[in-house]
């Protein structure tokens, strides 16, 4: 079988609140390329200090290019635009600062309102060559300002990471351990729902104690995985049998805890198992149970239906009123049949 298919769930520490625990969950189970950034949500420093020195980059090389083939004019098009629309999207961003809110605001007001100075020639013929580069040394300005004082927040999951283990946690070859677990708390869940409101297995108590022992069986299977790359390494780089001799015990501490966790996931098991044959048990009662309370209805038809069998006076006058109708038909049919053989035995003239 695949690693795709045994993969295990992450699993969260079950002392944290369980709203906060389903927050951090379904986090860390989404896959990367499905993460959505909405609107508003806070990416990290380090995301958008990327993407602002990206876009810096795209524009500072087309303000250059646009300087030495078309001139300055062309520039100041380019900065202008790029500063202007920076500072729009700056003033819908819920996560900046208001501050700097305030200050992009007023830069990309005084942008705006000197662009008719130079779009219709009202500076002199020779500008200052640098004034598309003040331009563009304002827009890092307020790059640099939004990175650094950006409201930011850590994914639930970054944040408490060390309350929650991934599938990467734990060696491969044991996530079969924890799929068998994580299966168990499937079953006692649907069980859960199945029985509704008659939940005689207590399965309420039963999801706890089957959480916190994934939590716990998780916990160790990840803390085993450490030792044992420890071991390994050690192993392999043991100089002398007389070391590998001192590592032996590691081997046989690995291999007894390797073991507890087994026995205690095949009790889980057993557990889910047990449930299932309940569940089944239960299902079986109700449809019993179903077929027993309608069995008034079909007692009741069957008598019903057994007067039938009572000969009906009203019936058997009906019957005696087809019979003389009968009776009368054939004596007709007979006279007709007659008239018809008497006519055929008329002499012809």
């Amino acid at each position: 079988m695949s690693e795709d298919v045994i993969r295990p769930r992450p699993v969260v520490d079950t002392a944290l609140p369980e709203e906060l625990r389903e927050d951090i969950f379904r986090e860390a189970n989404a896959p990367e390329s499905h993460r959505m950034r909405a609107e508003g949500e806070a990416v990290s420093r380090a995301l958008r200090l990327r993407e602002g020195g990206i876009q810096l980059l795209g524009v500072g090389f087309t303000l250059v290019l646009a300087l030495l083939t078309a001139g300055w004019y062309l520039g100041m098009v380019i900065a202008s635009i790029s500063l202007i629309a920076y500072v729009a999207a700056l003033a819908v961003r819920k996560e900046a600062d208001p501050v700097v809110r305030g200050i992009g605001a007023a830069i990309g007001g005084g942008a705006f309102a000197a662009a008719p100075l130079w779009l219709f020639d009202v500076l002199p013929l020779d500008p200052p060559g640098g004034a598309p580069w003040l331009l563009f040394a304002l827009l890092v300005g307020m790059v640099t300002a939004d990175t650094l004082t950006a409201q930011v927040k850590e994914p639930p999951e970054e944040h408490y990471r060390d309350r929650i283990l991934l599938p990467e946690d734990i060696s491969a070859a044991d996530h079969g351990l924890l799929v068998a677990v994580q299966q168990t708390i499937d079953k006692v869940t649907d069980a859960r729902v199945e029985l509704g409101g008659s939940d005689t297995l207590d399965t309420a108590r039963g999801l706890l104690v089957l959480r916190e022992q994934e939590w716990r069986i998780a916990s160790l299977l990840a803390r085993q995985r450490e030792l044992r790359r420890e071991y390994i390494r050690r192993w392999q780089q043991a100089s002398s049998p007389r070391v590998r001799e001192v590592l032996a015990p590691q081997r046989e501490h690995l291999i007894a805890v390797e073991g507890h966790i087994r026995d205690r996931v095949d009790q889980i098991v057993d557990y889910g198992r047990l449930v299932e044959a309940s569940v089944l048990a239960h299902r079986e009662w109700e449809q019993c149970q179903e077929a027993l309370d309608s069995m008034d209805s079909y007692t009741d038809l069957r008598a019903e239906a057994s007067l039938m069998s009572v000969r009906s006076a009203e019936v058997a006058e009906l019957a005696d009123t087809a019979e003389a109708a009968r009776r009368v038909r054939d004596e007709y049919v007979a006279r007709v049949h007659a008239a018809v053989t008497g006519l055929a035995e008329l002499p012809r003239g």
